[in-house]
């Protein structure tokens, strides 16, 4: 039985029009990764010998595609790890430019688990990445300062390309709560996360309680795309040394 129009929920513009996040009538849709076919070693997922400073599973995850690589458009991008329960109190954040150390960062972790957030400083002390370049990254919590053997290891790939003026008048042409989509249907993944996590982070007020689940259903999907669906619900989590 066809049902009548009034009981069909209000496509996703009309509830953004009517949170202040839109200012004109759009199709909406949301975020889902369009990866470049391009792929490289890497660990998505925390190796270590032990490990044993783990006390909650889902282990140490880096929030990446499988391929363990993705591009970004920014000078200093933006990095993200789930990180679980652990009895470890530091992490070690360290971006390669072939055998040359770019950026290191120690990292006192806090102590519950969620999304954490690292990202590259602009205060001039780090080069801005390279366009075409590949980087490499690693994130390793440290469960035994004097043995490093036992540290839980990700590790992927980073490639800042050009932002080209087709993608910078999009950009320009798009609600804030739409960039995420954009760089996620462009390819460009580390700024697509961090788009959305941005807003995501956001406090919500009364009024924006719709468009606070608008965000975390496009967070999911965004997530989804890459088979990482399984921590879309996690919070995120603040270093105590940022």
């Amino acid at each position: 039985m066809i049902r009548p129009l009034r009981h069909f929920a209000k496509p996703a513009a009309v509830v953004l029009l009517a949170t202040g996040v839109l200012s004109s009538v759009a199709t909406v849709a949301l975020a889902q990764y369009v990866p470049p076919d391009r792929g490289l070693p890497g660990r998505r997922e925390g190796g270590g010998t032990r490990g044993e400073c783990i006390l909650s599973q889902p282990t140490l995850t880096a929030l990446i595609p499988s391929q363990n690589f993705g591009t970004t458009v920014k000078e200093y991008p933006s990095f993200f790890w789930y990180v679980p329960q652990t009895s470890a109190t530091t992490a070690e954040f360290v971006l390669m430019d072939g055998n040359r150390i770019v950026y290191e960062k120690t990292i006192d972790l806090p102590r519950s688990p969620g999304i954490l957030q690292v990202s590259l400083p602009q205060d001039g002390s780090v080069p801005p990445l390279t366009v075409g370049k590949d980087y490499q990254w690693y994130f390793s919590i440290i469960c035994n300062a004097d043995d490093r053997s036992g540290d839980l290891l990700t590790r992927g790939w980073v490639q800042r390309q050009a932002l080209s003026p087709a993608l910078a008048t999009k950009l320009t042409q798009t609600p804030l709560a739409e960039h995420a989509t954009v760089y996620a249907q462009a390819g460009i993944w580390y700024d697509a996360v961090e788009a959305l996590a941005d807003l995501r982070q956001q406090p919500v007020t009364p009024m924006g309680v719709r468009q606070s689940q608008l965000l975390s259903d496009r967070w999911n999907r965004l997530l989804g795309s890459v088979g990482l669906e399984g921590f879309a619900n996690q919070p995120f989590i603040v270093s105590r040394n940022p």
